[in-house]
């Protein structure tokens, strides 16, 4: 990391640092979730495993906490290092709210019958003490992004990518506020509903924007991670590409004012822009940075990145119906968001104040992790391909067969990317941790 961080502050640093710890600690504790849902789909193996329902309680766990809790936390840390530290009393209050409403969620499990909600986008447990917590973190986040969004200062960069990643920071941080407003909006303006239905219609337009502020976040950490190349680029690429990821977050934010939430309209228009508008600025930058990248220009984590955001949108180009194609296809774009998160982390390290990782570790760790997503991706697709459904455990008995071998796959690929997360949080946190314990880290 080089210019951005040069003038980084200690108040900023420490508050990034702090948020760090909250997201390295939740993408941490979804891994342990994440195992138990990849072998609950394997034959045999699955059989030990108490049924259907522990299946998707674990499912809600670890969606809540690798897509809610982590990508949000890690927006948090980015937008630390980029604005300044305007009041430390706000800023104690956003990290306390998202700290303890963290807690509620993971600790929510064990406070009496729950049931699970399994709605898009986010699935939730029909807990108070589930849905207070979410709600607590949430608050969290959307103070922190109004901090960001106010602070965020593009006088401060000193080079064209600098200038661009900062555009990008402030693109993600006002789509985040975006997605409150839209969920308080369809809060309001959808009809009366209850359980699922109710969860399903209020998390689909917010979180299909909030998909296309994780791109701009997605891109940011591209420029990060090829900034050797960047300055290579011909004049007004990057420009494009960020213009390109702006269009289906402008039109995201109009549907609600043509089509009421629970509309069948609605539905489909939000799936029309994922599907046609969401993947080209992304792929557009990164085939810019391939096209002039060199040797030792590209840091670890790029390519394999861009290797499962790919291999993503492939998948997803052969969905047909409510199977475990849709959870393929997911897994290769939000998986390619987690990796370039991770590999940003390790380059964030010394702008942090703590030791660095060394470059042997970092790509052993991003292997693990991102081979294990792919061939997760490889078993899933090939059980959707055989026609078998999303959300479920499915069939777990042992027979000679495509779908079989895929979700042996499916095992296999999420043990391995257990095992990198595993190693990413035990490479992070023993860093983060002493740092903390020496400012004498207290809320």
């Amino acid at each position: 990391m080089t210019n951005d961080f040069d003038s980084i502050d200690d108040d900023s640093r420490l508050w990034a640092r702090r948020w760090l710890v909250l997201a390295v600690s939740a993408v941490a504790i979804s891994g342990v979730f994440a195992i138990l849902i990849a072998l609950a789909r394997v034959p045999a193996l699955g059989t030990l495993f108490p049924g259907a329902e522990f299946y998707r309680v674990a499912l809600v766990l670890h969606v809540n906490l690798s897509q809610g809790v982590w990508f949000m936390a890690f927006a948090c840390v980015l937008w630390c290092l980029h604005a300044p530290v305007v009041s430390d009393a706000v800023q104690r209050l956003a990290l306390l709210l998202a700290m303890v409403g963290t807690a509620g969620i993971v600790l929510s499990v064990s406070a009496g019958s729950v049931r699970p909600l399994m709605s898009n986008y986010l699935p939730v447990l029909d807990s108070p003490m589930f849905l207070g917590s979410l709600a607590l973190f949430g608050a969290g986040v959307l103070l922190k992004a109004l901090l960001a969004f106010r602070s965020i200062d593009l006088r401060q960069a000193r080079t064209q990518p600098a200038f661009a990643r900062l555009v990008l920071l402030r693109i993600s941080a006002g789509g985040a506020l975006a997605v409150f407003a839209l969920l308080g909006w369809t809060a309001l303006e959808m009809s009366p509903a209850e359980g699922m239905a109710y969860f399903e219609t209020l998390f689909w337009g917010p979180g299909h924007l909030w998909q296309f502020a994780l791109l701009s976040l997605l891109m940011f950490s591209w420029l990060v991670l090829a900034e050797r190349a960047v300055h290579r680029l011909p004049a007004g690429v990057v420009g494009v590409a960020i213009v390109f990821s702006l269009v289906p977050m402008v039109l995201a934010l109009g549907i609600p004012l043509m089509y009421a939430p629970d509309s069948a309209a609605a539905n489909y228009l939000y799936t029309w822009l994922m599907r046609w508008t969401s993947w080209e600025a992304p792929l557009l930058l990164a085939v810019a940075i391939v096209a002039v990248a060199r040797p030792g220009m590209l840091a670890p984590g790029f390519g394999l990145s861009l290797l499962l955001f790919v291999a993503g949108l492939v998948i997803g180009s052969l969905i047909n119906g409510q199977t475990t194609l849709i959870t393929a296809h997911y897994h290769g774009t939000i998986g390619a968001i987690t990796l370039a998160f991770m590999a940003v982390s390790f380059q964030l390290l010394p702008a942090l104040g703590v030791d660095t990782v060394t470059l042997r570790q970092a790509r052993w760790q991003l292997a693990f992790y991102g081979y294990g997503i792919l061939l997760m991706m490889c078993g899933l697709a090939g059980a959707g391909l055989m026609g078998a459904p999303r959300k479920t455990p499915g069939d777990l008995a042992v027979s000679f067969s495509v779908e079989t071998f895929s979700r042996i796959c499916l095992g296999v690929g999420g043990l391995c990317a257990t095992i990198g997360i595993v190693m990413f949080a035990w490479l992070l946190l023993r860093r983060l941790l002493p740092a903390q314990r020496a400012e004498a880290y207290s809320l």
